[in-house]
């Protein structure tokens, strides 16, 4: 690992992908869909000074670095750089929301430290990896997304990215398939949470997800956020959700402040309570989580707002489940403005439950008669 470290460490930086390989970089050769030994050739044409790869017959080119798994390679790397930088590592999962949760965390957290957080959703076993070896040398905080389909997966890059603290959005009906029903998905995301409490680290979390307190309601490490319709200290209330969320909260010792957001619906709120709950843990001021969140615009296809020949568009079509379907319907139909169309896509990963998932949203559209 000392090798190929300081190799890294001279590398400009890290690829998958032989295509994006330039003078300099570190290409490994992952198996796969498609096997990466394949394309080291091309990686090595492109630039790339050395590639990583577990195929012995290799082993002979002097730019190719031999091991005996080029993923676990990629994590143990990944794991070294982060425990030699050691930043503060915040780890967030959920079922919905965690991708706009990160980027709200990033923009209220950059008010005072420097930061580095997952691009795009650069989430799973390969990407959380990818993200760590992105780390700059003066990284203080780095923002880890995790994604899962199936359980144990969120265990495995807690042991990789060795969180200091987290939270998780939410557990809902997501990636069933995979999780092998409700519980398995409460089972799978719990594992962040499990891995914080084990190591006596702080968990932030929003009491309205009843399935999340059920995890962190005795635990004396997790810090709770409510959303209510009543201010009290450490409580957030929706003013308005249209065409933007607005919302008042007071902190801790009892300041009041208001946010306004470029997000649409009253269930981005959790999301946005979230970043305010993490702000105030990390000492930013109530006027510097207003002012990120307000200048947070939303993208990669979540709560985008766009005007097309006079009509308002929402864009909200990432990877869609029956809660997050559920919540974006009943937001549009919220809305001011007619008339109204929803262009609905497949949930998919639902195993057995597909059926009664989509029928669900069936019954939900056929009580719009205007839409």
């Amino acid at each position: 690992m000392t090798e190929l470290y300081q190799i890294y460490l001279s590398s400009r930086q890290v690829q998958i992908d032989s295509r994006l390989c330039q003078t300099g970089d570190l290409f490994f050769a992952l198996r796969g869909e498609r096997d990466g030994h394949a394309f080291v050739e091309k990686a090595l044409a492109n630039g790339a000074a050395y590639a990583v790869v577990d195929d012995p017959v290799m082993n002979d080119n002097p730019q190719c670095l031999w091991v005996r798994d080029s993923l676990t390679a990629l994590q143990d790397l990944a794991r070294h750089h982060r425990r030699m930088l050691n930043p503060l590592v915040f780890a967030l999962t959920g079922s919905n929301g965690k991708t706009t949760t990160k980027e709200l965390l990033a923009a209220v957290l950059s008010k005072k430290f420097k930061i580095h957080a997952t691009p795009g959703n650069f989430n799973n076993h390969i990407g959380v990896p990818l993200t760590l070896l992105g780390m700059p040398e003066d990284t203080e905080i780095a923002i880890i997304e995790m994604g899962a389909n199936a359980q144990k997966e969120i265990a495995s890059l807690c042991e990789i990215a060795e969180p200091d603290l987290g939270l998780i959005t939410n557990i809902g009906l997501a990636h069933l398939e995979g999780f092998g029903g409700p519980e398995g998905v409460k089972k799978g995301k719990g594992e962040l949470y499990h891995f914080l409490k084990d190591g006596n680290k702080p968990f932030i979390y929003l009491t309205n997800e009843e399935a999340v307190t059920d995890l962190a309601r005795h635990y004396p490490g997790a810090v709770p956020i409510t959303i209510s319709d009543h201010l009290a200290p450490g409580i957030g209330k929706i003013v308005s959700a249209h065409p933007g969320l607005v919302m008042d909260f007071m902190d801790p010792s009892g300041s009041t402040f208001e946010v306004s957001s470029q997000l649409f619906g009253p269930h981005n709120a959790c999301n946005i309570a979230l970043a305010v709950a993490v702000g105030w843990h990390f000492g930013v001021t109530n006027a510097e989580i207003s002012a990120a969140i307000n200048a947070y615009i939303p993208g990669n296809n979540r709560s985008q707002q766009m005007d097309f020949q006079g009509n308002k568009i929402i864009l909200d079509a990432y990877n869609a489940n029956p809660i997050s379907m559920e919540m974006a319907l009943k937001s549009l139909m919220a809305m001011p403005g007619e008339p109204k169309m929803a262009i609905l896509g497949d949930m998919l990963e639902l195993g057995s439950y597909s059926e009664t998932a989509h029928q669900k949203i069936g019954t939900q559209l056929s009580s719009y008669p205007s839409l």
